[in-house]
């Protein structure tokens, strides 16, 4: 499994999208992307606790067996080990990202 649970470029897409509403005082470039990093690196963070805070400890314990294996399991074995598990994906993910725009632009409207 990739060490995120969303791809990258979508992570970055979305949180360039709060810094436009933000519009932080940065002072150069390279502070800008600080931001930028730091804020995807929060946010793919928070999904995975979001997620992976639902497990019991057997599933957890299953899932690491997941991650063991020789060879890596694919994409649609994790979606039917999280199915099973009765963790919707889609609704964690987007309920943790709309929690998140909410609290980094300060409670302000964040639309969808």
């Amino acid at each position: 499994m990739d060490s995120t649970l969303i791809d990258r470029e979508t992570l970055g897409q979305f949180v360039d999208e709060l810094i436009k509403k933000q519009s932080p005082t940065v002072n150069s470039l390279e502070e800008l992307d600080t931001l930028r990093e730091k804020n995807i690196t929060a946010l793919d963070n928070r999904i995975s606790m979001a997620i992976f805070g639902q497990l019991t400890k057997s599933q957890n314990a299953e899932l690491n067996l997941m991650f063991d294996q020789e060879e890596e399991p694919s994409e649609d074995a994790y979606k039917e080990f999280f199915k099973k598990s009765g963790i919707d994906l889609e609704k964690t993910i987007t309920n943790t990202m709309q929690n998140y725009a909410i609290e980094f632009l300060g409670g302000q409207n964040v639309g969808k």
